[in-house]
C-alpha cells in the first residue's frame, strides 16, 4: 500500500506550473482546445489575448514562455447539494492562454480550468477539478480572433 502524500508535498505539487502539469499528466492536450490563429505577429496576438481576458486579475504573465494565467474567479455553481438541492455548492475557474509563433503569425490556445466545492459528501470542503466549459473557452478564443481581425490580420 502506498503512503498518502504529506500536506507539504500536496502544497508543492499545487505550485507547479498549471500548463505543464496538465500536459505531463496526459489528461488533456492543448490540441483539443479552441484557438485563435492569425497572421498577426506574436506581439499583436499576445496583446489581444491580454486585452480579451483583462477583466480577470492575472496570476502569471510570462511572455518569454507565451503563457498567460488568470487567478481563480468564483462563478455561479451549476450543481445543487443534497436531496433538497440546496444552493451551497461553489465553482471557480481560471484561464490559461498559450501564445506560440506559427510560421509568419501566431496562435493563441485557450484552456479553462474549473473546480467545484461542496460542504457535503465524501470529499466535502475540498476543491475538485471538473471539466471546463467549452463554450466559454471558445468565446475567449473568438474574442481574441475578433480583436486581431480588427487590426486587419
Amino acid at each position: 500500500m502506498m503512503p498518502r502524500p504529506s500536506e507539504m508535498m500536496v502544497t508543492m505539487l499545487k505550485q507547479l506550473p498549471v500548463l505543464g502539469c496538465l500536459l505531463l499528466s496526459g489528461c488533456m492536450t492543448l490540441a483539443e482546445k479552441p484557438t485563435a490563429v492569425s497572421s498577426c505577429s506574436f506581439d499583436q496576438v499576445w496583446d489581444a489575448a491580454i486585452l480579451t481576458i483583462a477583466d480577470v486579475q492575472f496570476e502569471t504573465i510570462n511572455k518569454a514562455a507565451g503563457v498567460l494565467e488568470t487567478q481563480w474567479v468564483e462563478v455561479e455553481a451549476s450543481t445543487r447539494a443534497g436531496a433538497l438541492e440546496r444552493d451551497v455548492n461553489k465553482e471557480r475557474l481560471k484561464y490559461v492562454v498559450e501564445v506560440k509563433r506559427d510560421g509568419n503569425g501566431a496562435v493563441a490556445t485557450v484552456l479553462q480550468l474549473r473546480e467545484e466545492w461542496s460542504p457535503m459528501g465524501a470529499r466535502m470542503r475540498q476543491w475538485r477539478g471538473i471539466p471546463g466549459n467549452s463554450r466559454e473557452e471558445s468565446a475567449v478564443a473568438a474574442g481574441i480572433a475578433k480583436r486581431l481581425k480588427e487590426k486587419g490580420c
